[in-house]
């Protein structure tokens, strides 16, 4: 064995514990944002419904006064924008899409949650998991641009496409798992 494999041999389970304990806190920040999301998908669900309470006990507004210009007036009243059907239906699709999101979201956090303990004890099945994460994400990545393909408008097919930081962690994923397969390869997984 040269200088070079041992030393290797040495640093590549502490990369390995290291990466393993980065993605365990990972993994318990991404359930962090499912639940603040699910929580302000609630709010935000509930303000709707008062606004619409409140709408509905207000007396009819009469025509006076539409044509006038109240720019820069603070005492003006607010007139709300009307919402259209499409934009209605493309929220409801939104809506849905974000649902169906956060539900690969989670389970792919149960699967980082594993390998990452999994790395870090040095357990064998981290390679096989690793896999399993990168196989994740690679269909992740297929179903949200057949999602953004499939989207009603524009924003909502820029909303459905992965963000750069889901796209660069997919990378260092890739990275940290061919690592983890080099380590089972070269027997450090025990």
């Amino acid at each position: 064995m040269t200088p070079y494999e041992a030393f290797s041999d040495a640093l590549l389970p502490w990369i390995i514990r290291i990466a393993g304990l980065l993605w365990l806190v990972g993994a318990f920040m991404l359930f962090r944002q499912i639940r603040v999301e699910m929580a302000l998908d609630r709010m935000t669900s509930r303000i709707e419904e008062m606004a619409r309470e409140m709408r509905a006990d207000l007396p009819p507004e009469g025509d006076e006064g539409e044509d006038e210009d109240t720019y820069g007036d603070l005492d003006a009243p607010v007139r709300p924008r009307k919402t259209t059907a499409e934009e209605k239906a493309t929220d409801a699709w939104i809506d849905r899409d974000d649902a169906a999101r956060r539900g690969w979201i989670a389970g792919q956090a149960v699967v980082l949650a594993a390998t990452a303990i999994a790395m870090m004890i040095l357990h064998p099945f981290a390679a096989w998991l690793t896999a399993l994460l990168v196989l994740g994400q690679g269909v992740y990545f297929i179903w949200r641009e057949h999602t953004a393909r499939h989207a009603p408008t524009a924003e909502a097919a820029a909303h459905a496409r992965p963000t750069p930081a889901t796209v660069n962690a997919a990378w260092f994923s890739l990275v940290i798992a061919t690592l983890v397969w080099a380590a089972a390869f070269r027997g450090l997984l025990k």
